[in-house]
């Protein structure tokens, strides 16, 4: 099982993850046992910026996100001026809002689901610079009847259309296992949302922290899709990514590699604080729940990933997608170009 997001590794080691702000690197690597890295903590001695020599940015999220979340004490660094540089949440309510912002240039760098990351580097000049989610699929259930695959042969599942990718991600699960379901579309995450609670829905393929916000009374995680995916591809399920605009990194290349250094630090935090966490991002609008936030972020998949290991995730999940439905994908796989690989 992957060494990446395998949950049940992840549930034992979680509490020994230590966190690290590495001096000047041209790569970013978790280092358990370099220095521990806190919100509110100074960066190492010698490296501070001031405030004149730090770079803006403008970083788009999803609100109620998994990447909303990782991305969180980023923006607690720079109001404690603890961060290199000074990053400024833009929050949007899907995924589309989000990649049409960064299109048109309302923020320098996004964290979006891949397919999205993919589309928009068909369109403008960008790059991948990190996966930051991943191993983040579930089926809710309104009941107690789902407790394998299996179960769900001949189900019907609802999906949210902010979620273009969920339908393809089970499509490859359910083929290889032998089953058939037919999908239910709503408009929103918060359409099913309320559909689960309130039992017009029976049955939701959903991501964290969505899951936590209607499981509790008959509404229950039924299935982790993840060892599914894994079993099946033998490559992990990338959620989250970060793409960053070209002209940003050139104009801005110091301030680039100061970014990689912050959000590795912050993914780490947001695991291992997940009461801080979830209260920050409700602090920056990042969130409306608290309690279904810091309940989410075990379950959120949260990493930092750059480089070679990077391209080495987002080829495999790429090539899975693209052989199930190319055209999420804009019909076109990655090249060489998308990929920002500084080692």
């Amino acid at each position: 099982m992957s060494a990446f997001f395998n949950k049940r590794i992840f549930a034992v080691s979680m509490a020994a993850i230590t966190i690290f702000c590495a001096s000047c690197s041209n790569a970013v690597q978790e280092n358990p046992g370099d220095t521990i890295v806190s919100i509110g903590t100074t960066p190492p001695s010698g490296s501070e910026a001031t405030e004149n020599q730090k770079t803006e940015v403008k970083m788009g999220l999803i609100k109620n996100s998994a990447a909303a979340l990782g991305a969180t004490p980023l923006f607690i660094n720079t109001e404690n001026d603890t961060a290199y540089e000074k990053y400024m949440p833009v929050v949007y309510d899907n995924a589309d809002e989000l990649m049409t912002a960064f299109m048109n240039d309302e923020v320098d760098m996004a964290v979006m689901p891949p397919d999205k990351a993919l589309l928009s580097y068909h369109t403008i000049p960008c790059q991948a610079a990190a996966v930051t989610c991943g191993s983040n699929y579930y089926i809710a259930e309104n009941g107690s009847d789902i407790h394998d695959i299996s179960d769900l042969n001949g189900k019907e599942i609802t999906v949210s259309a902010e979620d273009d990718m969920a339908d393809t991600v089970f499509n490859i699960i359910a083929e290889h296992n032998n089953i058939n379901v037919t999908y239910n579309w709503v408009d929103t995450n918060q359409q099913l949302i309320d559909g689960l609670k309130n039992g017009s829905i029976g049955l939701a393929l959903t991501q964290e922290p969505y899951l936590s916000y209607v499981t509790g009374g008959n509404v229950r995680s039924a299935l982790d899709l993840y060892d599914y995916w894994y079993e099946i591809t033998d490559c992990e399920l990338v959620t989250d990514c970060l793409v960053v605009k070209k002209d940003f990194i050139s104009g801005h290349y110091n301030a680039f590699l100061n970014m990689l250094k912050d959000y590795n630090a912050a993914a780490q935090i947001a695991k291992r604080d997940a009461q801080e966490t979830a209260e920050a991002a409700n602090k920056f609008a990042l969130t409306d729940n608290i309690d279904a936030c810091k309940a989410a972020v075990p379950g959120c998949g949260m990493i930092f990933k750059t480089g070679t290991d990077m391209k080495k995730m987002m080829d495999s999940f790429y090539k899975e997608v693209g052989e199930s439905n190319s055209d999420i994908l804009g019909g076109n796989s990655p090249d060489e170009a998308f990929y920002h690989i500084d080692e």
